[in-house]
């Protein structure tokens, strides 16, 4: 079974990396996350209500930072704030619902506690939350309905410093929704994972087997995809999976070579990209 560590990093950029904030908008207590830099700006925020994370996505307009978030893509609400300086200790803006045009007062302040982060992405029962204590770094998998924490997962191997570390989807085809966290990047375009899988049995979430780099999930044929590049593209293996009993079985592997000739890759035998 695999084990992940979370680490924390604030990296300095133009104002802010990573800064978790609470608040109100109107009367409703909310907290958010923003990672601010000079171009572009994105975060995170979730009404205390309604445990619902909702991204939000912005940038610096004349010293004014304005965010908004979407359902697909429409946009749908709106943030501003004026004056906007980075490592303020609270910040006064306005929100509107771009559809009814209602707008609420919002004040945001500082969080004491800059080693806990919601994470942008959610189950349709779950939100997470990573926290770090006493230099112990764990994933909080907390129930929306009542706010409780439904599993507590300490991580020991793997980097966290964004709120998009975590993503939700169906990865091994069963019905309930997983996630991956944890990417490592190698050399080139390879990246992997570590993917974590719900038991319906057992009523919680384990650190699967599975394995490879850059893998893809095909629902529609229920099929896992792995693509792994080598030799600055030199040569391409893809491989493909089924999956049986939470395991990754090969039904099929591809090795392509680069042929200078054509010009393009060019099926070889799998030995060839060995």
């Amino acid at each position: 079974m695999n084990l992940l560590r979370f680490f924390f990093l604030l990296i300095p950029t133009f104002f802010l990396a990573q800064i978790s904030y609470e608040g109100k908008i109107g009367n409703y207590p909310v907290e958010m996350v923003l990672n601010v830099e000079e171009n572009s700006t994105n975060g995170v925020y979730m009404y205390s209500k309604y445990n619902q994370p909702i991204s939000v996505i912005g940038k610096l307009e004349d010293k004014n930072l304005v965010l908004f978030e979407s359902e697909g893509k429409i946009k749908t609400g709106k943030f501003v704030f004026e004056n906007f300086e980075g490592l303020k200790e609270e910040y006064f803006g306005t929100w509107t619902n771009l559809k009814t045009k209602t707008q609420l007062d919002v004040h945001l302040k500082k969080k004491e506690n800059q080693k806990s982060f919601l994470q942008a992405e959610s189950t349709k029962q779950f939100y997470f939350r990573g926290i770090q204590e006493d230099e112990q770094s764990y994933l909080l998998i907390i129930n929306k309905k009542d706010n409780q924490i439904f599993q507590r997962m300490k991580m020991e191997e793997c980097g966290f410093d964004g709120i998009y570390d975590v993503s939700v989807d169906d990865y091994n085809f069963d019905g309930y929704e997983d996630f991956p966290s944890c990417t490592q990047s190698y050399a080139g375009p390879n990246t992997s994972k570590t993917y974590f899988l719900f038991d319906s049995k057992k009523n919680q979430f384990f650190a699967s087997d599975f394995y490879g780099t850059s893998l893809e999930f095909d629902s529609q044929k229920k099929e896992i995809i792995e693509t792994n590049q080598c030799c600055a593209g030199a040569s391409i293996i893809k491989n493909i999976y089924k999956v049986e009993k939470n395991q990754m079985k090969l039904v099929k592997a591809h090795c392509y070579k680069w042929n200078d000739e054509l010009q393009k890759h060019v099926e070889s035998k799998p030995k060839d990209c060995e």
